[in-house]
Parts: structure tokens; sequence; C-alpha cells
């Protein structure tokens, strides 16, 4: 039987992504995530009105970099929330996005690394599908 202290480190281990992965393989893993939303057909027309398509992965590169543990480097503030609400993306499309962002993943990380990311960015991802499904009720 695992202890609370084992469940507790491998619920965090997406906190040592930047070490194993290194910011340039986030940054790709982002930036080549992003090629694939925009010709997405569900998932593209949300991004349609995107001008600067280099710094939109430069910035959620940083996003991810920071969440899976690495420092700073840009003054960016995040709402992950407020930009989703902004966008209009109805809550049943974060299920296009998991499993885009999944094969997108495991095609280009070892299994272990796509495991412990794709578990973070499915929290995330509900977080965001309880957002939009409160505001939209409103």
């Amino acid at each position: 039987m695992k202890d609370q202290t084992e469940d507790l480190d491998q619920s965090r281990a997406y906190r040592q992504l930047h070490e194993t992965l290194g910011k340039d393989k986030i940054q790709a893993v982002v930036a080549g995530f992003y090629d694939l939303i925009k010709g997405h057909p569900t998932l593209g027309p949300y991004f349609s009105e995107v001008k600067d398509w280099d710094e939109l992965k430069a910035r959620i590169g940083h996003f991810w970099w920071i969440d899976l543990g690495g420092e700073r480097y840009r003054e960016d503030i995040y709402n992950p929330h407020a930009v989703h609400r902004y966008l209009n993306i109805p809550p049943d499309l974060i299920d296009d996005w998991l499993v885009l962002f999944s094969g997108h993943l495991y095609e280009h990380l070892p299994k272990d690394h796509a495991d412990s990311w794709l578990a973070r960015a499915t929290k995330m991802a509900e977080w965001i599908r309880t957002d939009l499904q409160q505001h939209q009720e409103k």
C-alpha cells in the first residue's frame, strides 16, 4: 500500500519536468501543439483572430515552463480561465483539446513524461471546464 507521501510525490511529479525536458523541449512541444490547433476543425476557429502565432506559442510555452517547475523568464501574467471565457470556448471542446494534446504529448515525449504532463493538463482542463460551465449558466 502506498503511503500519502508517495501519492503526494507522484501528484507533483510534473513539477520536475522543467529539469527533465528543458526549456527548449517544452517550447517545441507547445509550438507543435499550437500548429495543430490552427488547422483543427473544432478548435482552430476559436483561434482565428490570433495575429502573432510566434508570440502566442512563446507565451504559452512560458506558461507551461513555469507550471512544470521552471523559473519565470518573462513578465507575463496568466489567467487561463479568463482567456478561455474571452475566446467563448464551449466547455465540451475541452475534450477535443485533451485528445489532441494527449496524442501530441505521447508522440513527442517518453511515456512517463507524457503521463506526468498530461495528468497536470487534465486537472487544469477540468478546472477550466468547470469555470466555463459556471459562466455559461449566468
